[in-house]
This record gives C-alpha cells, structure tokens and sequence, in this order.
C-alpha cells in the first residue's frame, strides 16, 4: 500500500475499557503488523532500475530479503508470538490466584509477518491470486491474544486496588508482576537501571519517525509512478497502490479482516494478481525498502544508546518468556 503501515498497538496487555460492568477487549502483546500479500509473476514491464532512477537498489523477492537496520533491536515475529503468549499465561496465572482467571479467544494460528514487509507493501504472502487483496482465512486471527476483562478482572491487572478477596495486589497489578518477571536480569545488563514499564514500545515510536521521514523520500514517488506505468500497460488505471487496494468495490474486505463476505471476487483477484507483478517487476519493493533502510539509519545515529537499551529489554524478555514457557521459570 502506499500509506505508510499503521502503528501496532502498544503493549504488554493494553487495557481497552467500556462502560461499567461491560466486558472489554485486552490486546496482550503488540499485535503485528498486518499486511497484504502475493507472489505473482513478473509482467512485460522493464524492472530495471525502475525504482528511483538507479540499478543500484536490489530486488526482495522472497520475505527474508526483506530486512530493515531496526530489525536488529526487535524480536522477529515467532519470537514476539513466544513472548506473546508468555505474558497472557502469566497473566492468566497471577489473575488466576485472586479468582478471576482470564480466558484466551480460540482462534486460527495467524500468517506471521514482520514489520518490514508492511513498510515496504509486500503482497508476497498472501496469496491474492486466490485471495485478492484480503488475504486468506487465517488473516482473520487477530495477531495477539485476546481476551475480555470483566471489572474485576481490571482491578487486579491494572492494580486498581491494594487488596482483592482479601489478599493483597502486587504493586502495578498484575501487568506490573508480569513485567518484572519478564525483565528478570535485565538491571545489570542495563547499567543499573531498571527497565522503565513497557520500554520495548520506545522501538515503535522510532519506527513511527522513521516512517514520516521515508514518506517523503522521492524514491516512493517514482516507484508509485512506475508502478502505475505498469498497471496501465496491462489493463489497470490506478495512480498508485492505494488506489488500487482503496478501490471501492472491494475497499472494506481489502483494509478490514473481520469484514463480511464477499472475499476476493473475480476483479478484485485480478487486480491484485497485477498489482503484485508490477510491483516485483518495477522494483516497487526496492524503493521503499531502500527510503526506510536510509531513514531508519538516521534514527539509528540518533538514538543509539536508547536502541541499544530496547534490544536488551526485547532481548531478556524473549529468554524469561522461553524459560517460563519450558518451566524453568516459576511465579509466585
């Protein structure tokens, strides 16, 4: 697509609230991004060089070319799902204990997909040929786990009150006593200070810099422009790739997953089919990854101790969440 991806929600568990005595929606675990997908072949159209007016900007072709200089502080997606899933069990563990166990929705296993193929519009995974641009079934599992919160249970996460049941809540609740197992051994590592709650989230509001700074890199322009080139010599008119996936006709199905049938009708297909070949063949991939690599790399110098602190914190958590997981790490 060509607006810029959609900030993930925050997280551990961020508390959505209704009115009094409503169940609400937790969202554990920062939600990964959700993209468009496709693996089509290349059409008639000149790839080379096609991206920004250089040959000098390599083609992803496959997911794992896709990689960005901040991939290196973050966790890839099976590990976020790792530390994910962690932190609901602890939680459901520690709400558990006062009587008001919190409960999982049941729900597909979700396509995996990193942050950097929604940067860079990759449709090489969801197979639109089949799909369109909605995807398949199991882009309708939400990419986190969720679960409702009744008011009590709300009490006890957020630590809303000292006692519950008679027993006493921990400082910060729940999600307080779930972060400071998560970052057990982290002190040291972080020179003496504590890992402030929810640091790991520092990484998305970088990432959200580096995303307004790569919008207006003229390299996204020409690759939207070649693009459109593209798709007008094999049938399509659409000035650019939100054009094409904004396209009334199938706009809802395209941007909402829980959105109701019909899914992937036969123009839809056939635009996203195109869509996707034109993107390979004109490198659409290239520039935008290569205007988010140069941002990122800005930010990077910008912010290095800041950085440096986040990878340990994603770093440390991911080995409690794996210990906790294999039961060498216990709760009170």
């Amino acid at each position: 697509m060509s607006t810029r991806p959609r900030r993930r929600e925050a997280s551990p568990a961020v508390i959505v609230r209704a009115a009094e005595g409503s169940p609400v929606i937790v969202r554990a675990a920062r939600p990964l991004l959700a993209g468009l997908l496709v693996v089509a072949a290349a059409t008639a159209c000149d790839s080379a060089g096609a991206a920004g007016g250089t040959g000098a900007v390599p083609t992803p072709r496959t997911a794992a070319d896709l990689t960005l200089p901040f991939d290196a502080y973050d966790l890839s997606a099976e590990e976020r799902e790792a530390v994910d899933k962690a932190r609901f069990l602890m939680l459901a563990h520690c709400t558990r204990t006062f009587g008001v166990e919190l409960k999982p929705v049941t729900a597909p296993a979700p396509i995996r997909r990193g942050r950097s193929a929604d940067h860079v519009g990759w449709l090489g995974d969801l197979q639109v040929e089949k799909y369109g641009y909605a995807g398949p079934p199991q882009r309708l599992a939400v990419n986190y786990t969720g679960y409702t919160v009744s008011d009590e249970q709300h009490a006890v996460i957020a630590g809303r009150r000292r006692a519950f049941h008679g027993k006493a809540v921990p400082a910060g609740g729940c999600m307080g006593q779930v972060a400071e197992l998560l970052n057990q051994g982290s002190l040291e590592l972080l020179g003496g200070r504590a890992a402030r709650v929810n640091e790991e989230n520092d990484l998305e509001v970088l990432a959200d810099e580096a995303s307004e700074a790569a919008s207006t890199d003229p390299r996204r322009r020409e690759a939207e422009r070649a693009w459109s080139a593209c798709m007008r010599d094999v049938g399509f008119d659409y000035a650019d790739t939100g054009a094409a996936v904004g396209d009334p006709r199938w706009a809802n199905t395209a941007k909402d997953d829980q959105s109701p049938e019909p899914r992937g009708t036969t123009a839809e297909i056939a635009t996203a089919t195109a869509d996707a070949a034109c993107r390979l063949s004109t490198n659409y991939y290239g520039a935008r990854q290569a205007a988010y690599r140069d941002s990122q790399q800005r930010i990077i110098a910008a912010n290095q101790a800041r950085l440096d602190r986040i990878k340990i914190i994603n770093r440390t958590q991911l080995t409690n969440a794996r210990r906790f997981l294999a039961g060498d790490l216990v709760m009170a």
